[in-house]
């Protein structure tokens, strides 16, 4: 068996190689002829997922309570798809699945328990497409996108507390849309990686005190982005962490601190000497104090959010951290939050809002985009199989992350980005059912008005208007349906507005063995032309079908 499971690994991994295998020799430099035409494309990815039930939770690696956006970086198998009524949890689990777009779709995951106390996880997964999608001012155009993640982690449970050492590679190769003509070689095959290396403690004792600290290490590197032959690089160096006390108080119940620390280095690419604007290393400093409250049924936690930049929009600030809850009665409660800090705009964060953003001669060192307050109250109500969520709330960030569409006249396509203080003012609620697992039904709408200092054609692609619906049935043991609808429309620019978001999906899965499962998953089954990044069209009619094996 462990052999079997090694040799699988080596196979996905030369797959995995063999699609990202790459000849260029040479870079153009261009000029870069900044020209933003369509602002704020955020990411909308709403391919169907065969949601499966499970206990079990994988690993996330995040360096520090709140060090990066890019939780996903799951360090075990994928335990969000294992079978419905699996009597026990394998220690491995596999998938692949082929779709119209040479959409590919490979997992590969294994847990090993080293006696009572060590346990590894192994997690290996390769996803991407090849084929035509709409170009934004061409007809079709060649598209390709390849993400790869290799990775792994080992935990020992001592007496008193957790140890676990956590790391891996995340790898894409892809290219730019072009702008007219086909872009000369050398901008248009990207390779973009990104490593990273953490280790932690964590208190696994029931008990008035807890705590949890990590230190890690990111590199993210991007070759042959626009105007720059070779590699630029960002090392992120983080350590963080929580302690927390809980007192046997009738009313002070609680007091934590949570810490964060980033410092931040640049490559000699991105600090030219010649150059307008040049990459700065930078210090952050994030503190949470807070103490927990509770007054009979009532609920509160008063803390503050203090974070330092000693670089890169250098300064000092302060935001809330407040919540409150209280029973109106035995299914309704009523909650209050003011929340806000910051959030720092790292090359993997974003990666996060579009992977097809470029850095060029002109390009500026982003500041990290501040939260001054995000006010919201509502209603959480529970009559059970229904529960039922109303909220609204207003949002004032400043150095707001916008992305933009620019131009490299007549190259290509790539997502940019600018900055403003943006006001929000939102209404909404989300409703869910669930009848004895057979039927899952799940909606939310959002209305939000925005505002911002700069021009209106900043919020082109800010949702206005936010839906979704989705539901997923049990036709009967083994055999599941399911489907879902997505809508966004735009605010209003100068120029008028963009598509509206429209899409419709569905996914069906069945269990022909204790062990198998094949599934199906299509999407914008209308076929509709949307934005899914800043600047790129989401695929036409598009379906992806695989099976699922635990071992």
């Amino acid at each position: 068996m462990k052999r079997t499971i090694i040799s699988a690994f080596v196979a996905l991994f030369a797959a995995t190689t063999f699609a990202q295998t790459d000849s260029l020799n040479a870079v153009v430099k261009v000029e870069n002829d900044y020209n933003p035409i369509i602002v704020k494309a955020v990411k909308q990815s709403f391919t169907p997922q065969i949601e499966m039930p499970t206990d079990n939770t994988p690993l996330d690696l995040v360096f520090s309570r709140s060090a990066t956006p890019f939780e996903r970086f799951v360090s075990n198998r994928d335990l969000s798809n294992l079978l419905p009524e699996q009597e026990s949890v394998y220690n491995g689990y596999a998938r692949l699945g082929y779709g119209n777009y040479n959409n590919v779709d490979a997992k590969l995951g294994y847990r090993l328990d080293v006696g009572a106390n060590d346990v590894i996880n192994l997690y290996a997964s390769l996803a991407g497409f090849n084929g035509n999608i709409d170009g934004l001012n061409t007809g079709d155009w060649k598209s390709r996108f390849y993400d790869t993640w290799l990775t792994a982690d080992y935990t020992h449970r001592f007496r008193y507390l957790s140890f676990t050492i956590l790391g891996g590679v995340n790898d894409n190769v892809f290219n730019y849309q072009p702008s007219g003509i086909v872009p000369t070689t050398g901008i248009d095959k990207q390779h973009n990686n990104d490593a990273r290396l953490m280790a932690r403690i964590k208190s696994n004792l029931a008990g008035p005190v807890s705590y949890n600290a990590n230190v890690g290490y990111q590199l993210h590197t991007r070759k042959y982005s626009l105007a720059v032959k070779e590699r630029i690089s960002e090392n992120q160096f983080t350590a963080g962490g929580e302690f927390a006390l809980e007192f046997d108080n009738e009313q002070l119940r609680g007091f934590g601190i949570a810490a964060t620390f980033d410092a931040f280095t640049y490559n000699d690419a991105l600090k030219p000497k010649f150059a307008e604007y040049k990459f700065d290393d930078y210090i952050s400093v994030r503190v949470n104090p807070f103490m927990d409250f509770r007054f009979d049924a009532w609920k509160l936690r008063l803390g503050v959010h203090a974070d330092v930049l000693t670089a890169n929009g250098k300064k000092i600030a302060v935001a809330p951290d407040i919540k409150f809850e209280a029973p109106l009665n035995e299914n309704i409660n009523l909650y209050a939050n003011a929340t806000g800090g910051n959030r720092l705009n790292t090359f993997a964060s974003l990666n996060e809002l579009s992977p097809y953003w470029n850095y060029g001669e002109a390009s500026k060192q982003l500041t990290p985009t501040y939260k001054v307050f995000d006010i919201e109250t509502g209603l959480r109500m529970g009559y059970e199989p229904l529960a039922i969520h109303l909220f609204m709330g207003y949002d004032y960030t400043k150095y707001n992350l916008l992305p933009t569409v620019s131009l490299v006249t007549p190259l290509l396509i790539y997502t940019d980005f600018a900055q403003d203080d943006t006001r929000k003012y939102y209404i909404g609620g989300k409703v869910s059912y669930d009848y004895s697992g057979w039927l899952n039904v799940t909606a939310d709408a959002r209305y939000n008005k925005w505002n911002c200092d700069g021009a209106d054609d900043l919020l082109l692609f800010t949702p206005m208007i936010e839906a979704n619906a989705k539901a997923r049935a049990r036709l009967y043991d083994g055999l599941y349906f399911g489907m879902g609808y997505n809508f966004a429309r735009y605010t209003k620019g100068d120029n008028g507005r963009i598509e509206n978001m429209n899409n419709l999906n569905a996914n069906i899965s069945y269990k022909f063995h204790k062990q198998f499962n094949a599934y199906i998953q299509a999407d914008n089954l209308l076929n509709k032309k949307y934005f899914s990044y800043a600047g790129y069209y989401a695929k036409g009619i598009n379906f992806l079908a695989g099976v699922e094996y635990n071992f």
